[in-house]
C-alpha cells in the first residue's frame, strides 16, 4: 500500500486554501484502499503534526461533495457529510487523524444511507461500523505505522459494505462530469450533455449526492479557483474569472469572499498580480 510524499499528496488534494503556508504545519499524506473497495471510496488521507511548544494553527479547507468517515485523535471522530461552507479546523499540540474520502454518490449504496440527511452534521460511527468511537481512536494512537491502521479499516469497510446500484454510478458518473466540463453552468447544460433529464438528475443528487447540482457546480467551480491560485504561477485573477465562467473579476471575487470569508488575492503571493 504505497503512501506517497506530501509533496505528491499536495498534488491529488484540492481545495486546501492557502497550501504552501498549511503545508509547514502539517504532513498530508493519501493511502490507497483494498481494491474491492475503490469502486466507491477514493482514497483514505492522514494528517499528521507536532506543534508542541507552538502556536496552535488554523486551516480552511473547502469541502468536496463527498462523505466521509474520520477518525481524530483529539477531536471529533464520526461520519461526515457535505459541509457546503468553508471547514475549519484548529491544530494544537500532537495529533493524528485518519479520513476515508467516499466518491460522490457512493456513500448512499455502501450503507444504505441517504446521504442529505448528513448534510452540515456528523453521525456516530458505531451504527456504520459495529465498532465504537473509542476502539478506533485507540487503535490510530497505537498505530506506529497508519497502513496497518489502513488495513483494519479495509477489513471493517469491506464487513459493511453494500454492493453498488445504477443509481450510484449514474450520481457518480454526472459529479465527474460536472468536474471535468468547463460548459457545465447549471442544470440545463448538465442535462443537454449528460443525457439525463433534468428532473431525474434532481432525484439522483438528492438521494446519492446529498446536495443538488447547482452547489456541485458552483463548489468545482471555487475549487478550480482554490486550485489555480495555489499552484498559478503569474496568475492573473481577471484570466480566471473569465476561465471559470464569471462575467468578470467583481463577480468572482465577491462569489470568492461570500464563501472562504476572503478576496483570492488574499492567497496570492505579493508578488502576483491581482
Amino acid at each position: 500500500m504505497p503512501m506517497p510524499n506530501q509533496d505528491d499528496t499536495s498534488n491529488q488534494i484540492s481545495g486546501l486554501l492557502d497550501q504552501q503556508r498549511s503545508l509547514k504545519h502539517f504532513n498530508l499524506d493519501w493511502l490507497t484502499p483494498a481494491e474491492s473497495l475503490q469502486e466507491a471510496i477514493e482514497f483514505y488521507w492522514l494528517i499528521t503534526w507536532d506543534l508542541r511548544g507552538k502556536p496552535p494553527y488554523k486551516q480552511a479547507n473547502l469541502p468536496h461533495p463527498s462523505q466521509h468517515i474520520v477518525i481524530d485523535t483529539l477531536q471529533t471522530t464520526g461520519v461526515f457529510g457535505i459541509n457546503t461552507g468553508v471547514f475549519h479546523y484548529t491544530l494544537q499540540q500532537r495529533g493524528r487523524v485518519f479520513g476515508v474520502k467516499f466518491r460522490p454518490g457512493a456513500f448512499a449504496d455502501f450503507f444504505r444511507y441517504n446521504p442529505s440527511s448528513l448534510l452540515n452534521t456528523h453521525e456516530n460511527i458505531e451504527p456504520f461500523l459495529s465498532i465504537s468511537e473509542q476502539q478506533l481512536i485507540a487503535k490510530l494512537k497505537s498505530a506506529d505505522d497508519p497502513t496497518v491502521f489502513a488495513v483494519q479499516m479495509d477489513n471493517l469497510l469491506i464487513s459493511h459494505k453494500h454492493p453498488s446500484t445504477s443509481k450510484a454510478k449514474d450520481a457518480g458518473a454526472l459529479v465527474d462530469l460536472i468536474a471535468i466540463t468547463d460548459e457545465i453552468n447549471n442544470l440545463k447544460d448538465l442535462s443537454r450533455i449528460s443525457g439525463f433529464q433534468p428532473r431525474t438528475i434532481q432525484r439522483l443528487f438528492h438521494s446519492h449526492v446529498g446536495v443538488n447540482p447547482k452547489w456541485v457546480i458552483e463548489r468545482y467551480r471555487m475549487l478550480a479557483a482554490v486550485d489555480a491560485i495555489n499552484n498559478g504561477q503569474d496568475l492573473n485573477l481577471t484570466d480566471l474569472a473569465h476561465s471559470l465562467g464569471y462575467f468578470d473579476q467583481s463577480h468572482f471575487n465577491n462569489a470568492f469572499k461570500k464563501l472562504t470569508g476572503h478576496t483570492p488575492s488574499h492567497y496570492l503571493p505579493a508578488s502576483q498580480p491581482s
